[in-house]
């Protein structure tokens, strides 16, 4: 599976801004402590955590705290010392590029014409009238350039990660996947299915604990998802089905948890025939630990070479026929004795 975020610029251009602010306060406090060189050193760390913790920017309470806490710095080191940081200015347009609550765009928008008023009201009413005019200027390109950048955060959020602290992706990202690994597990001749989990207890701190638990036991290659309606699913893909037994077995062992699991075969099916609505409905209350699901229809290109395999396949897929586990799915129900791996 391939990368679907690439944060290292971002997370490289805030590090150099940390480690630019941070030397900057502490020359200003070798020389003496005051109130700018300690806005300095906060407006450096916070940039430093963000470049550490790039992931916490995802986060709408956490995104919305620094930026609003930047906009308070960077306005409190105008006033403070005007002749050093007034060209801080051109920071408030910078914070309307980013994804924010509706409220925020007027709120920094508000705190920077007012420290633009109170910083160049000494000068003269023709600085201020040109310094207002450039600050609101920039502001609005920023607005408009924020806007745009909103719809592209959006849909990045519905197809990104449902929880920004683990690697579990939506159900419109699943959707996207699909087509493109099942073509390449067909292409190298690999094993590939969809393992549909849910918590036998269902309840809020259930699936809690089971988004926890399959964030660590799941390998990097084998990607998470939460479903619409809850439930997780994970994309095994092995080089052969026993293989993806021994796969599965240690997975749901690693669980440490009642679950129930529907496991979907997808060699050389079509995704569009996959109605996770269906698949996934009353999964808590399978009575079986695992249930395979009987294959989906052949893709179109190769039902037309194989007319009559397609036929009973599909109507098997239409009926919703289920097939019981295997012998290898049976014990991976039971408890794992140490030795099992």
């Amino acid at each position: 599976m391939e990368i679907k975020f690439k944060v290292r610029l971002s997370q490289f251009v805030c590090l150099l801004g940390s480690v630019l602010l941070l030397l900057e306060a502490a020359r200003q406090i070798s020389i003496g402590l005051t109130l700018t060189a300690l806005l300095l050193a906060v407006g450096g760390t916070m940039l430093l955590v963000v470049s550490l913790a790039h992931e916490l920017f995802t986060l709408r309470w956490f995104r919305t705290l620094v930026m609003l806490s930047v906009a308070l710095i960077m306005s409190a080191l105008v006033l403070l010392a005007p002749q050093q940081h007034l060209m801080w200015l051109w920071g408030f347009a910078v914070l309307l590029l980013y994804p924010r609550p509706r409220w925020l765009a007027p709120a920094c928008a508000l705190i920077g014409l007012v420290t633009t008023w109170l910083a160049l009201s000494q000068l003269g009413s023709d600085w201020l009238s040109l310094g207002i005019g450039i600050t609101a200027t920039l502001m609005a390109l920023g607005a408009i350039g924020g806007r745009r950048q909103q719809q592209v955060w959006m849909q990045l959020e519905r197809r990104g990660r449902r929880d920004s602290s683990r690697a579990i992706w939506s159900q419109y990202q699943l959707m996207r996947d699909l087509p493109r690994e099942i073509a390449r597990a067909d292409r190298e001749e690999i094993h590939i299915e969809l393992i549909l989990l849910a918590p036998v207890k269902t309840g809020r701190l259930a699936n809690r604990r089971l988004m926890n638990t399959l964030d660590s036991a799941a390998l990097p290659h084998e990607t998470r998802y939460q479903l619409d309606d809850g439930a997780l699913a994970v994309l095994l893909v092995t080089r052969g089905e026993r293989m993806t037994s021994l796969r599965r077995r240690q997975l749901i062992e690693h669980l440490a948890m009642p679950v129930r699991a529907r496991v979907q075969p997808l060699n050389d099916s079509d995704p569009s025939a996959l109605d996770l609505k269906r698949l996934s409905a009353h999964l808590s209350d399978e009575p079986q630990p695992i249930t395979l699901l009987a294959p989906l229809p052949r893709k179109p290109a190769d039902a037309s070479s194989d007319e009559t395999s397609t036929d009973n396949v599909s109507s098997d897929a239409g009926r919703g026929t289920l097939k019981q586990a295997s012998e290898a799915d049976k014990i991976a129900v039971a408890p794992s004795r140490g030795n099992d791996h």
